[in-house]
């Protein structure tokens, strides 16, 4: 992800890092390697964390000393989204497995959900134009998504696209 991106989130959500220090004190971004994974993603982060904050932030008001969780690491692996974090209960870790699921779904180049698949080998979930467009990608086969809940998902999206239509144009 682009250094950009990544300090948004990580100023935005500062209460989940560890921050480090450089030599002179100073803090430095948080996690050694940074967010490891495309800029099609940041909306998808940017949601779980600010969903997580919300609902951390009620829960510290109504029982007071809860903490907020740690996030250790968060990376492409597989082609889904991995998010590492200490503390959290159930609630939180079905946020962070909801967020996961949504990227098996979400191009992790540049965030549309149409006409997404997979690459063959290093798995990348990526659309059909940005697989088109990055060379480096060549040598890999593109597969769309062939999850059947996924293409009823899709059906049903196209349905309701087609009758809002419909009805604008009455």
């Amino acid at each position: 992800m682009k250094r950009e991106l990544q300090h948004t989130l990580f100023l935005k959500y500062h209460v989940f890092f560890d921050w480090l220090k450089d030599d002179e004190s100073k803090l430095i971004q948080p996690m050694q390697f940074g967010i490891e994974c495309g800029d099609g993603w940041y909306w998808l982060l940017d949601n779980l964390m600010n969903s997580i904050y919300r609902y951390q932030s009620y829960n510290k008001h109504l029982k007071g000393n809860e903490e907020f969780i740690h996030v250790k690491q968060i990376k492409e692996k597989f082609g889904g989204l991995e998010f590492y974090f200490n503390g959290g209960n159930e609630t939180i870790r079905g946020m962070v497995w909801l967020a996961s699921n949504q990227s098996y779904t979400v191009c992790e180049y540049c965030g549309t959900t149409e006409n997404v698949g997979r690459t063959a080998g290093w798995i990348s979930v990526i659309c059909k134009p940005c697989y088109d467009k990055d060379t480096k990608l060549g040598y890999r086969e593109w597969k769309p998504n062939d999850n059947k809940r996924l293409k009823k998902l899709a059906r049903i999206k196209t349905l309701i696209n087609e009758d809002q239509n419909k009805t604008v144009k009455r």
